[in-house]
C-alpha cells in the first residue's frame, strides 16, 4: 500500500510554482496519513509532564525538614526585609531633616552678617568687597556661602573652588520673593543648594542693623526691605550618601548572618520536632515488611513517645493506641478464627463418627441404637446450625451498623431446647431478619413479664426446682423492635437459668433468678441477677468476646456466642450491656436502653 501511495505521488502532476501547499486532487490519502500521525500511540505520560512512576518503585521523598526551614527562612526574610526597608526610610528622612536644618542655619547665619555690610539705598552693596567674616569663621569644611546681586554678578564667595549654579530662571524667582532649593553635582560630588532672596536693611526698622542680634537674628528672611540679591548655600552630601551606604551594608550582612542562623536554627528545629514522624514511619515500614500476605507484621511495636504534651506527643499517643487496638483485635480475630474452627469442628466430628459406624454397622446394630446414633447426629447439627446463625449474625453486625440481623431464638446460645410454648424467634439456619427500626415506643415491663411467666411455665413443665423472681418492676417505654428485646433478655435469663444450681429433691436450697426493672435518669435498666458459682475477675473482662467461655464452664452446652449476641444486640438499640460478678455470689446483668 506504501508503494502504491509512493508511485501515484510519483506520477502525480507537480503543482504550479504560484500555488502553495498539495495538490487538491487525491486528499482522503493526505488526511488518512495525517490521521494515522495523530493517533499514534504515546508512551504513557510523554508531553503530559506527568512522571510516570514504575510498579513497586518507591517515589523519592521530598524532605519535609527541608521545606520547614526554607519555609521559616523565607518569612524571617521577609520580616528583615520588612525593616531593613522601614529603617532605611526612616534614617534617610532623618538625615533629610538634618541637611536641611544645616542648610537653613548656615542661611540663617549669612543672612546675618551679609545684613551687617548691606547699604540700605542702592545699590546697596558697598564698593570694597564682603568680608562676613562670622561666615569664614564658623562656616562648616562642607558647606558652601556665593551672594549674587540681582544682575547675578557674584559678589561673595566663601571658596575659591566651584560655586553652585543658578539659572536665570531661577534667580527670577527667588528676586521675585521666592525659594529655591534642588540637588546638583559640583566636581563629581552631590551638593543640596537652597536659594534665599537677600534682602536690604530698612534703618531704624526692627530687625534691622541697628538690632541684628535681635529679630534678625531670630528671623532674618523676615520682609525688611527690597530684594537687593540672592543668597546661595550649597551642603555637600558625600557624607550623607557615605552613610546611608554603610547603613545599607550594615543591614545587608546583619541580615544575610540572621537569615543564615535562623536556617540553621529552623532546620534544627525541624528535625528535632519531625523526629517522632520519622520514627512513625520507621514502625510502619517495620510492620509492612513483616507482614506476608493477609498476617500483619509485629504489632507489638510502639514509638517512643516525646517529651512534653504538644501536638506530636498526642499524634504518638494516637498511633500507639491505634497499634494497641490493632493488636489486640488481631489477637482476637486469631483467636476467634481458632474458637470457631474447634467449635465447627466438634460436631462435624460426632456427626462423621456416627454416620461412619452407622454405614459400616447398619445391619449390625439394634434398631433402638441406631435411633440413638440418628438422634446424636441430628443434635449436632441442629447444635451446628445454630452456631452457623450465631456466625452469621455477628459477621452482618460487623459489616454494618444499619440493619442487624436478628438470629431465631435458637441461635442464642443460650436458647437451648426451649419448649413450644417458650418465647422463640424462626429457627433454622439462613432464618435472620433485619432489625427494623421501632416505629412506636416499647412498653419494655409488659415484655419482659410475659417472657418471665413464659419460662416460668417451661421450668415448671420440666420440674426444675429454680425460682424465676421478679424483683421492683417500674413502667418503662423504650423505642425499640420488641422482638429484639425479648431476644436480649431470652439470652440472659436463659444463661443465668443455666448456670444457677436448682436445687436438689432432698430439700437443698434451690436457685433463685431474679428480674427487674427500673428507670434511672433518661435510662430503663432491665437487671437479671443469678445466685450461681459467679464468674472470676480475670474472666469477668472477657465474657463479651466471642467464643470466650470460663473454665468452669467449659463443660457446659452452648456456643459462647450468646452474650456477644445480646451486647451487639443492645448496642443496636442504643444502649450499653455491663456486668458485675464475684465468686461464690452469683452474677448481675445489666441493660441500659434509653427511654422513649
Amino acid at each position: 500500500m506504501d508503494s502504491m501511495d509512493s508511485q501515484s505521488a510519483m506520477d502525480r502532476p507537480k503543482p504550479p510554482a504560484h500555488v502553495s501547499g498539495a495538490w487538491p486532487a487525491a486528499p482522503r490519502r493526505g488526511f488518512s496519513r495525517l490521521r494515522a500521525i495523530l493517533t499514534m500511540p504515546r508512551l504513557p505520560g510523554a508531553g503530559t509532564g506527568v512522571h510516570i512512576v514504575k510498579v513497586g518503585e518507591r517515589p523519592r521523598p521530598r524532605s519535609l525538614r527541608l521545606r520547614l526551614a526554607l519555609w521559616y527562612g523565607a518569612l524571617v526574610a521577609l520580616a528583615l526585609g520588612l525593616f531593613a526597608v522601614l529603617v532605611l526610610i526612616f534614617a534617610s528622612d532623618a538625615i533629610e531633616r538634618s541637611v536641611n536644618d544645616a542648610v537653613q542655619a548656615e542661611a540663617r547665619a549669612a543672612l546675618v552678617d551679609v545684613r551687617r555690610e548691606l547699604l540700605p539705598a542702592p545699590p546697596y552693596f558697598p564698593a570694597a568687597p564682603l568680608t562676613l567674616s562670622d561666615v569664614d569663621t564658623l562656616r562648616d569644611p562642607g558647606s558652601v556661602v556665593v551672594i549674587l546681586d540681582a544682575s547675578g554678578a557674584v559678589r561673595y564667595r566663601s571658596t575659591t573652588g566651584a560655586i553652585p549654579a543658578l539659572s536665570a530662571a531661577d534667580r527670577q524667582a527667588v528676586l521675585a520673593g521666592g525659594t529655591v532649593e534642588h540637588d546638583a553635582r559640583i566636581e563629581g560630588q552631590p551638593v543640596r543648594v537652597r536659594a534665599l532672596p537677600l534682602r536690604a536693611p530698612v534703618p531704624g526698622a526692627s530687625g534691622d542693623v541697628a538690632d541684628m542680634d535681635g529679630a534678625a537674628a531670630a528671623d532674618p528672611s523676615a520682609p525688611s526691605g527690597p530684594i537687593a540679591g540672592v543668597l546661595l548655600v550649597g551642603k555637600s552630601l558625600s557624607d550623607v550618601r557615605a552613610a546611608l551606604a554603610l547603613l545599607r551594608t550594615l543591614m545587608l550582612i546583619i541580615g544575610l548572618a540572621t537569615l543564615a542562623a535562623a536556617l540553621a536554627g529552623g532546620w534544627a528545629i525541624a528535625a528535632r520536632v519531625l523526629r517522632p514522624l520519622a520514627e512513625i514511619g520507621a514502625t510502619a515500614r517495620a510492620i509492612a515488611a513483616a507482614s506476608h500476605g493477609p498476617r500483619l507484621g509485629s504489632l507489638s511495636r510502639r514509638v517512643r513517645r516525646p517529651a512534653g504534651n504538644d501536638e506530636m506527643a498526642q499524634v504518638v499517643d494516637t498511633l500507639n493506641e491505634m497499634l494497641a487496638a490493632l493488636e489486640s483485635a488481631s489477637t482476637a480475630q486469631r483467636r476467634f478464627v481458632a474458637d470457631a474452627s474447634h467449635e465447627l469442628r466438634a460436631p462435624l466430628t460426632t456427626i462423621q463418627g456416627n454416620l461412619a459406624f452407622l454405614q459400616r454397622h447398619a445391619d449390625e446394630l439394634p434398631p433402638a441404637e441406631r435411633r440413638i446414633m440418628l438422634a446424636d447426629a441430628h443434635g449436632e447439627t441442629l447444635r451446628l446450625a445454630r452456631l452457623v446463625d450465631d456466625l452469621l449474625m455477628l459477621a452482618r453486625a460487623d459489616a454494618t451498623s444499619d440493619a442487624l440481623p436478628e438470629a431465631g431464638a435458637s441461635s442464642a446460645s443460650s436458647a437451648s431446647s426451649t419448649s413450644s410454648t417458650a418465647p422463640t424467634a424462626p429457627t433454622g439456619p439462613g432464618s435472620t431478619h433485619a432489625i427494623a427500626p421501632a416505629a412506636a415506643p416499647v412498653e419494655l415491663d409488659h415484655a419482659i413479664l410475659q417472657l418471665v411467666r413464659q419460662l416460668r411455665g417451661r421450668l415448671t413443665a420440666e420440674g426444675s426446682r429454680l425460682t424465676l423472681r421478679i424483683g421492683a418492676v417500674e413502667p418503662a417505654r423504650v423505642r425499640a423492635d420488641e422482638e429484639t428485646l425479648r431476644r436480649v433478655a431470652l439470652i440472659l435469663l436463659d444463661n443465668a437459668i443455666k448456670y444457677t444450681p436448682a436445687g436438689d429433691a432432698g430439700g437443698g436450697t434451690s436457685g433463685v433468678v431474679t428480674v427487674s426493672i427500673e428507670r434511672s435518669g433518661a435510662e430503663a435498666v432491665l437487671r437479671v441477677r443469678d445466685t450461681g458459682p459467679g464468674i472470676a475477675s480475670a474472666d469477668l473482662p472477657h465474657i463479651f468476646e466471642r467464643f470466650y467461655r470460663a473454665d468452669p464452664a467449659r463443660d457446659r452446652q452452648g456456643t459462647g456466642l450468646g452474650l456477644a449476641i445480646a451486647q451487639a444486640l443492645v448496642e443496636r438499640l442504643g444502649g450499653r450491656l455491663s456486668a458485675e460478678s464475684a465468686p461464690g455470689q452469683g452474677s448481675t446483668f445489666s441493660v441500659w436502653l434509653p427511654l422513649a
